[in-house]
């Protein structure tokens, strides 16, 4: 897992690219410095999930807004990376059953 100095670090490089300041952006892994310099404060949580959105890792699956116009964002994800049977598995999704069976058969005879 990412230190929270390296995140701030991290954080701190975006915030700067965003800004249009890439040339001011300072090296130095102080966090309170960094802190108050991009005034963005977030927590190692909330980077991970920036980085996962940024990343395709994790994706909106609903936004929730109620009558007090409270928002909830619901997010989903797998760190789990496809195996060749997962992809294997998609692809025989799709097909009729006999089909996949009359290839499973003749695979093996």
């Amino acid at each position: 897992m990412l230190s929270s100095d390296h995140l701030n670090s991290l954080l701190r490089d975006i915030s700067a690219k965003l800004s249009g300041k890439s040339g001011e952006c300072n090296s130095n892994t102080n966090s309170t410095s960094s802190q108050n310099n991009s005034g963005i404060t977030l927590s190692p949580s909330a980077a991970l999930v920036i980085a996962g959105l940024l990343t395709n890792i994790l994706e909106v699956t609903s936004v929730l807004v109620d009558k007090n116009q409270l928002v909830q964002i619901v997010l989903s994800g797998s760190l789990k990376q496809k195996t060749e049977m997962d992809i294997m598995i998609e692809q025989l999704g799709s097909k009729p059953f006999d089909e996949v069976m009359k290839s499973v058969i003749k695979r093996f005879s």
